[in-house]
C-alpha cells in the first residue's frame, strides 16, 4: 500500500494560488531474508521493481533520498538498527521530478564479510524528501528489514514445527463434571477430588499453557441441557503454565468462583492447550459445570 505525504501550502495570496506538495513510494515495508555475509543484493533484482518515488504535488520538486538508522524506539525485536547506514546505497539518490513524474533508483544492500552477522536481523529507513528554500517540505519513509540468514518468521515457524513433532503427552480425563456452589471459591480437587493429570511421554521437557475457552460448536456438539458463556474469567488452572519433565506426570487443579447470575444453570466450556510460543495444540477437553 502506498504511503502518501501531502501538504497544502497556503501563502499570502488568493486561495487559488495554494500549492500542493506530496511524495509517495511503493516501497513502504520491505522484508528480506537469507542474505549472506560478504554478498551484495539489489532490490530491483530481488523484488523485480526499482525503488520508486513519485511527485504527487502540482509543482516541480527536487528530491533527495537518504539512508538512515532508525531510532531504537522505532525498531521491533528481534530486529536491531543497522549499525552502519553505508551498508545500503541508493543510486541515484537525487532527482528533479515534474508533477506526476516518478524517480527510479537502485537500492543496494552490501553485507559486510563478517560471520558474526549470521542470525542477526537489521532495520534501515529510506527517507525521500523534498529539498529547497521553501518553509514547507514533504517526504515519505520506507522501512527495509533484512536478515543475515533466516528471517524471524521462518525461525518462528521452524520452532513451531519442531515443537509439534516432539509433542507426546496425555491429559486425563477427557472431561470433568463439577458441581460448584455459585458465589463461593471452589477448588475441584479439594471439594470433589477431581483434577486433570498431564503426562509427558516424550524424552524432552514439556511446557503447555492451559486456558478456558467458550464451547466451540463447530468442534464438539453442545450437550443437551447445557449452555455456553463467553466470559470465563471466573475459571483458573493451577498451574496455568505447566512444565513436566520427560516421562513424568503433573496434576493440574481447576479452581473457580461461579458468578451468582449463573446459579442453577449448566455451563459447558473447553480447555485450550497451547505452547508458550502461542501455537494451539488442543481444545477438546471439556468441563461441565452444574452451578448449585
Amino acid at each position: 500500500m502506498k504511503r502518501l505525504a501531502l501538504l497544502m501550502a497556503a501563502v499570502l495570496v488568493p486561495a487559488q494560488a495554494w500549492a500542493k506538495i506530496g511524495l509517495s513510494s511503493q516501497f513502504i515495508n520491505v522484508a528480506l531474508e537469507n542474505l549472506k555475509p560478504g554478498r551484495t543484493y539489489n532490490l530491483r533484482e530481488l523484488k523485480g521493481v526499482p525503488y520508486t518515488v513519485k511527485n504527487r504535488g502540482d509543482a516541480p520538486q527536487e528530491v533527495l533520498v537518504e539512508v538512515l538508522s532508525p531510532q531504537p524506539s522505532q525498531v521491533l525485536a528481534p530486529y536491531e538498527p543497522i549499525p552502519d547506514p553505508t551498508w545500503v546505497t541508493v543510486t541515484p539518490n537525487r532527482y528533479t521530478l515534474q508533477p506526476g513524474d516518478a524517480g527510479f533508483s537502485d537500492l543496494v544492500i552490501s553485507v559486510p564479510d563478517d560471520p558474526k552477522l549470521l542470525g542477526r536481523h537489521f532495520h534501515v529507513v529510506i527517507w525521500a524528501h523534498t529539498v529547497g528554500k521553501g518553509l514547507l517540505q514533504a517526504g515519505v519513509k520506507s522501512d527495509v528489514r533484512f536478515s543475515v540468514g533466516k528471517g524471524p518468521e521462518t525461525e518462528a515457524e521452524e520452532k513451531r514445527r519442531a515443537a509439534m513433532v516432539e509433542l507426546n503427552y496425555d491429559l486425563w480425563p477427557a472431561a470433568l463434571s463439577l458441581k460448584p456452589v455459585a458465589g463461593q471459591k471452589w477448588d475441584a480437587k479439594e471439594k470433589e477430588k477431581k483434577s486433570f493429570k498431564l503426562t509427558n511421554r516424550a524424552e524432552k521437557d514439556l511446557e503447555l499453557v492451559l486456558k478456558p475457552i467458550p464451547w466451540q460448536t463447530s468442534l464438539v456438539a453442545l450437550p443437551a441441557g447445557f449452555e455456553t458463556v463467553e466470559d470465563l474469567s471466573w475459571v483458573t488452572f493451577e498451574p496455568e503454565t505447566v512444565k513436566v519433565e520427560p516421562e513424568s506426570l503433573k496434576e493440574i487443579k481447576v479452581r473457580m468462583q461461579v458468578p451468582e447470575a449463573l446459579k442453577g444453570k449448566k455451563i459447558a466450556f473447553l480447555v485450550q492447550l497451547q505452547l508458550p510460543i502461542g501455537t494451539i495444540v488442543g481444545a477438546t477437553h471439556r468441563i461441565y459445570v452444574d452451578a448449585q
